[in-house]
């Protein structure tokens, strides 16, 4: 009886450290993974922020000088001087259309000093400005003191939101009138939210009076961020910015916990409008050239499922370590109950089994004999299949130096040239010889980098290789080889995507041995042509690679794929065909050649094609 009070003592105890070994690892996991995800998050919204901050200034700033250089025009101070003469009139309002439609404006329209339109851009419209008075605007006032002046407000016929750019055209030194134009808020949320905004984020333009003036959530628009004070709305109805527009709140409640780091600019949000509630990563920054202040908020739906991964993972985890402890805790115990009876067990074995220790140590010695003698081969079969490829690349010498050279003898002729224009302080065209040398150095790069990643060594490893890319980066390797040669290359590709399972590289060096043995098969030929032709018979796929030389002799055609047979008497080792040929049966296909009835050698390979997820 006290042992069973002490045990069921001790498994209570035991019981409870379980517990609260699980809630600290749980809570420990979260801290640690949240505080990581939180960091990540507010690292990609601070740069969707800044990039949201300068797309913004660059659209305002953008349209800053049109107002200053239309005033300039002397069609304007003739119409503010004769308003009467309907032809003139009509002149400016064409005037101010075309150019609303090439600068991408909303509005453009010419006030006079009394504050009423007399020409706009949309003077056909229902819409239309003429004759509306504007005197009430700031960006009129402000303009009329004979400056550039900004605005945003909901326009009076349109209701629309724009921003305002108004600037005072002179005569005689004088202030005769201002010319306006309106740039839409709409087009600007709706091109940065198809350019740049993704669908993560959401973004809004608090501007000086608290009111929410854009966002790419129209529930959003024309409200503020939290209460304001009646003072306050009573000053924005009073401003008639808004027009008639009602403006609302947001109910915004800062829910921050412990898991956001608190060295980072951020705070967590939540938001309630049009009675749907959301949880919010939330950042902002002032504008200073309009002084508003941009936020930009992204929802943390992520995080809350990144929170629920880490309490599974963090709990199967733990469980599983207190399961293998266990484990251990019983095999242990196990371990102890028969070690006397194993120890017993092993002398007598260790007796009766001397001679048969002895055998099986010779046994592992032969193994281990016979396994440095398989890895020494197949390091000799690497090096083979490496120096073939360089004897390869080596064939084709010829034509990549054809290559080569010819950017770099143009390389120097720019060079000598951008420096005589640069003695003669011809920037223009140092510039464009600049320009020429950077795409002949691109150039040679491209044609390098194409032989490198043929002549590095293979990993190895089997992946599901696409058939149409090994076949075009073979091409690519061979076209100067074929070039120098004056040979054609034919490629009749299969238009559905095939895969087959085997080592890319060693792949395409079966590829390019081919092609460049075909090129060299024409080397008497006065019109060379090698066609490339891929067919997919469902399960296989079958690439024929055809010239239209003399063919090969009925001696040899059974001897082509022995190792170290070649008809070439000063090039090759003749191993090209018998490493191709290995190559390819140990991506389970075959490797055949034979004489075209027409002309000329067909080798046909045959793969079977492996399915890609």
């Amino acid at each position: 009886m006290v042992n069973q009070g002490k045990s069921k003592r001790k498994n209570y105890i035991v019981s409870i450290l379980v517990v609260v070994g699980l809630l600290l690892t749980i809570e420990f996991t979260q801290l640690i993974g949240m505080n990581n995800a939180y960091q990540k998050m507010h690292q990609q919204s601070s740069q969707q922020l800044s990039n949201l901050v300068g797309y913004i200034e660059n659209i305002l700033a953008r349209f800053d000088k049109i107002p200053k250089v239309l005033s300039k025009h002397p069609l304007l101070t003739q119409v503010l001087m004769s308003p009467n003469e309907h032809n003139k009139v009509t002149r400016l309002n064409e005037l101010l259309a075309d150019v609303r439609t090439m600068t991408q404006a909303s509005d453009i329209y010419l006030i006079d000093k009394n504050g009423i339109t007399i020409a706009a851009s949309n003077w056909q419209l229902p819409t239309s400005f003429v004759g509306m008075d504007f005197t009430f605007r700031p960006y009129f006032q402000e303009a009329f003191k004979g400056q550039l002046s900004h605005y945003y407000a909901v326009g009076l016929s349109s209701g629309k939101r724009g921003f305002y750019y108004a600037y005072p055209v002179m005569f005689d030194k004088k202030i005769i009138g201002v010319i306006a134009l309106k740039l839409s808020i709409t087009d600007i949320e709706e091109q940065y939210k198809k350019t740049v905004l993704t669908d993560s984020f959401n973004f809004l333009i608090v501007a000086p009076d608290d009111v929410v003036f854009i966002s790419d959530r129209p529930e959003w628009r024309l409200k503020t961020i939290g209460n304001i004070s009646k003072d306050k709305y009573s000053e924005i109805i009073a401003a008639k910015r808004y027009t008639d527009k009602k403006i609302s709140s947001l109910k915004v409640t800062d829910i921050s916990n412990y898991y956001l780091p608190k060295n980072l600019s951020s705070k967590l949000l939540e938001v309630t409008s049009d009675n749907k509630t959301e949880q919010v990563l939330a950042m902002q920054q002032l504008m200073k050239t309009a002084n508003w202040q941009v936020h930009l908020w992204r929802s943390v739906i992520p995080m809350q499922k990144q929170q629920n991964f880490l309490i599974i993972l963090s709990a199967s985890g733990y469980f599983l370590v207190v399961f293998l402890l266990l484990f251990t805790n019983e095999r242990f115990k196990n371990a102890l109950r028969l070690k006397q009876s194993q120890q017993l067990l092993e002398r007598k074995v260790k007796e009766r089994t001397a001679d048969l220790s002895a055998s099986n140590d010779k046994l592992v010695e032969e193994i281990a004999q016979r396994q440095q003698a398989q890895t020494q081969m197949n390091k000799m079969q690497e090096e083979l299949i490496q120096s073939e490829k360089l004897a390869v690349i080596g064939s084709m010498s010829a034509g990549i130096n054809h290559e080569i050279n010819q950017p770099l003898t143009a390389l120097r002729s720019y060079s000598e040239n951008a420096l005589a224009y640069q003695a003669r302080n011809m920037t223009d065209k140092v510039k464009n010889n600049l320009t020429l040398i950077i795409g002949l150095v691109d150039r040679l790069s491209d044609i390098v980098s194409q032989f490198n990643s043929f002549s590095r060594k293979s990993t190895g490893i089997a992946t599901a290789v696409n058939v149409h890319t090994s076949l075009m980066a073979a091409m690519s390797i061979v076209k100067h080889q074929a070039k120098a040669a004056s040979a054609t290359l034919i490629s009749k590709p299969c238009l559905i995507p095939m895969y087959v399972f085997g080592d890319a590289i060693r792949f395409e060096q079966v590829l390019v041995n081919l092609l460049s043995n075909a090129i060299q098969a024409l080397s008497d030929q006065a019109d060379k042509q090698i066609t490339i032709t891929v067919i997919d018979e469902k399960t296989r796929v079958i690439i024929e690679i055809r010239d239209n030389g003399p063919g090969i002799l009925a001696d040899n055609i059974d001897r082509v794929f022995e190792a170290f047979f070649t008809t070439k008497d000063n090039f090759g080792l003749g191993l090209g065909l018998s490493i191709s040929h290995r190559i390819i049966e140990s991506m389970q296909g075959q490797l055949n050649v034979s004489n075209h009835p027409d002309g000329g050698a067909i080798f046909t390979i045959s793969l079977p094609i492996t399915q890609v997820a």
